[in-house]
């Protein structure tokens, strides 16, 4: 089952809309990624219609200004309002502040299935806790969130994280958890950390910048000698910790997870039990989306060595959640996974879903061939292991119509 689209910085053309609603439509349609785009209002409210109606689509991420209007944020709620079978929505990089949050949340209370949030850098103050909060819990037939990013918020004051710690507790449900870059304090960190503990499956936090000190990095060791977790990733760089606390944190996560690089977040890998190569990339000719930016052939030196100065925080920002589902069991191991709590594309938190190859690959950096029409090439290197591949497939033996996936550069 083919069915991963994925634009970015592109203006997203009418022929890209038709084949986003045909894949919806036809019930083909898994993952679709749209990140800073241009696109018309009709043009968005009928893909958000289509993903409304679609029954097979598990992810939707519309991030880095693609909800911006209270236009757009109406389409998503309806689109949200009518969907049943997504599990994971990730909308970060979006003016969406309190009252944008309110009613996301609304709709994300009511839908039966979404485990994965993200609303990262959203202009989210404490009212927005308030709505966000409950969408931990279980109630019911619904389980609460076990995926949740929430950084760069930095309008959201110690206080509100505090109370969050409560939340947190009585939800239990947590395997990633997304903080970094908001101004928590130890005073609201220990409460989360404490909170936490009621969490067993937890297996990712992220507290990077975020104004600890030693006092939160002892409790974080002291849950982890003294209370049943899979926590294995950690993040507590920018923070002033001092070394030997962080080696002894390090040391606790290496015995729950035999991983070396203990205190990154890296770009998730997904390998499915059914493949048993990485995905492999090919050129494509982009036919049907214009790119924003002007066409120009040469590129400055400068301009290059400002590229190969992005931190790595810069890089995963600019980066979504990418897999390769050809198969319908492709498709059953993702639809398991997302409802495990999968990652908001910073990591995999797959364990026994996922095959990781203990041998390094070197991944080679995406090249841009220089353009010599309108139309821009992108030529992606052989073991790209996060970008997506369309092929022609059926089960029935039918010939399906092959959707393409735009791309422009990282997504």
């Amino acid at each position: 089952m083919n069915g991963t689209i994925a634009l970015s910085h592109v203006i997203i053309s009418n022929e890209s809309v038709k084949e986003i609603c045909d894949a919806a439509n036809g019930g083909k349609l898994i993952s679709l990624s749209i990140r800073d785009c241009e696109v018309e209002e009709g043009s968005f409210s009928a893909i958000l219609k289509a993903v409304g109606a679609c029954k097979s689509i598990l992810q939707l991420s519309l991030c880095v200004g693609m909800v911006t209007s209270n236009k757009q944020l109406s389409t998503l709620c309806r689109g949200l309002q009518k969907n049943k079978s997504l599990l994971a929505l990730f909308i970060h990089g979006n003016p969406l502040k309190d009252s944008g949050m309110q009613r996301i949340s609304k709709e994300l209370s009511q839908h039966p299935r979404i485990v994965s949030l993200d609303v990262s850098d959203c202009e989210l103050t404490d009212k927005s806790m308030e709505f966000i909060s409950p969408l931990l819990l279980s109630s019911g037939s619904k389980i609460g969130l076990k995926d949740l990013s929430l950084s760069a918020n930095p309008g959201i004051t110690q206080k509100s994280w505090a109370k969050f710690g409560i939340s947190v507790a009585a939800s239990g449900n947590l395997r990633e958890l997304y903080l970094d870059y908001n101004s928590l304090g130890d005073y609201a960190a220990s409460c989360i950390v404490v909170g936490l503990s009621k969490s067993p499956n937890l297996r990712v936090l992220d507290l990077e910048g975020t104004n600890i000190t030693d006092p939160t990095a002892e409790l974080i060791q002291h849950l982890l000698e003294e209370c049943p977790t899979q926590l294995h990733k950690v993040v507590l760089r920018e923070n002033k910790i001092k070394s030997n606390i962080i080696e002894n944190i390090s040391s606790h996560l290496e015995e729950n997870d035999d991983i070396s690089d203990t205190f990154s977040i890296e770009s998730m890998k997904i390998r499915t039990k059914s493949s048993n190569k990485m995905s492999t990339s090919k050129s494509f000719t982009q036919n049907n989306s214009t790119v924003k930016s002007s066409d120009k052939n040469d590129e400055s030196s400068s301009d290059d060595e400002e590229k190969t100065e992005k931190t790595d925080r810069e890089k995963e920002e600019e980066s979504d959640m990418k897999d390769t589902v050809k198969t319908d069991e492709d498709y059953r191991v993702l639809e398991m996974a997302l409802e495990e709590g999968l990652s908001t594309g910073k990591i995999s938190a797959l364990s026994g879903t996922m095959e990781e190859e203990e041998e390094e690959m070197e991944e080679e950096e995406l090249t841009e061939v220089p353009l010599t029409s309108t139309t821009p090439i992108i030529k992606f290197p052989e073991k790209k292991p996060q970008t997506f591949s369309v092929e022609e497939f059926g089960d029935d033996g039918d010939e399906l119509k092959e959707i393409p996936i735009f791309h422009h550069g990282t997504v």
